[in-house]
């Protein structure tokens, strides 16, 4: 079970892999049926565990943690065993003393993980269904892509459930904790520099594109070609939907949209609008020319 830190740490076809959030109802499900939890490097915090305050989950027992930090291995659950450790170092430390010591087969693990995985993403409410949908087309479409997130649908439904990354480090965000609205443009340009043989798609609402909406004209002046993807549902939807859920009467969460594709094109940069003709959430997609600016 890997947190919004740890995508990638097992390959996309790992049987026993499972990279859901452990705020998800199906995850707590499995940890509450687990005879034991090794937890590595995870501060088991709530931005992780309880994203929408629901109460913290009891990890299984007994729990060995290895971390590096040593207060994070007695909050906010004390281990039974704590192991003081760089999370690598420790995991070939134990494999090392495991030796040919006989080991039970998967059973059915596999099976488990496929379960909590399937029941997580077809508990999804529609439009969160629909942006992993979206997710999915980028990971097949550009495999090695770094995805970079603002606070918008997309990137909280791949914190919930992503689909797999093929490494790590492909996949970071604003949206935990109190989140940063405006942050996927300017990062996805650093990403771009530091990372100038991969691919970088930033993912971003409209709402949070208005933020920082100027550093298009840095990506282009860097010249770096960063594919920008705006989940434009003509409002800040995140708020407005928890707003709802919550019994209160959104105030102040649909926005004015403009033109974005002539936004785009004002900076030089070549422009795509995609939209769904059964719901209200057009996809607005740029992406910069390869070559110098054009008019």
């Amino acid at each position: 079970m890997t947190t919004v830190n740890g995508r990638g740490l097992l390959p996309p076809d790992h049987p026993l892999s499972v990279p859901v959030s452990p705020s998800m109802d199906a995850v707590r499900e499995l940890m509450r049926g687990s005879d034991a939890a090794l937890a590595l490097g995870t501060e088991v915090g709530p931005t992780d565990y309880d994203m929408y305050e629901t109460g913290m989950p009891a990890l299984p027992l007994p729990l060995v943690r290895i971390d590096v930090d040593r207060d994070q291995l007695i909050r906010p659950q004390a281990a039974d065993v704590a192991l003081l450790a760089d999370a690598r170092l420790g995991l070939r430390a134990l494999l090392d003393r495991l030796g040919d010591a006989p080991r039970r087969g998967h059973g059915d693990a596999a099976a488990r993980a496929r379960t909590a995985w399937s029941s997580a993403e077809a508990a999804l409410p529609a439009n969160m269904a629909a942006a992993g949908r979206l997710l999915a087309i980028i990971r097949d479409t550009l495999p090695e892509a770094v995805l970079v997130g603002d606070s918008t649908q997309p990137v909280y439904t791949g914190n919930l459930v992503c689909p797999p990354t093929s490494r790590p480090r492909q996949w970071f965000n604003s949206a935990t904790g109190y989140g940063t609205l405006g942050y996927a443009l300017p990062a996805a340009l650093g990403a771009s520099l530091g990372a100038p043989e991969r691919p970088v798609v930033c993912l971003v609402g409209d709402g949070g594109l208005h933020y920082s909406l100027g550093e298009l004209a840095a990506i282009q002046q860097a010249g770096r070609p960063v594919i920008v993807l705006v989940w434009n549902n003509r409002g800040y939807g995140e708020i407005k939907t928890a707003l709802a859920d919550a019994g209160v009467e959104p105030v102040g969460v649909d926005l004015f949209t403009p033109d974005f594709a002539t936004l785009a094109q004002a900076y030089g940069m070549a422009a795509e609008v995609y939209r769904k003709t059964s719901a209200s959430f057009p996809i607005c997609f740029r992406r910069l020319p390869d070559g110098p600016p054009r008019p």
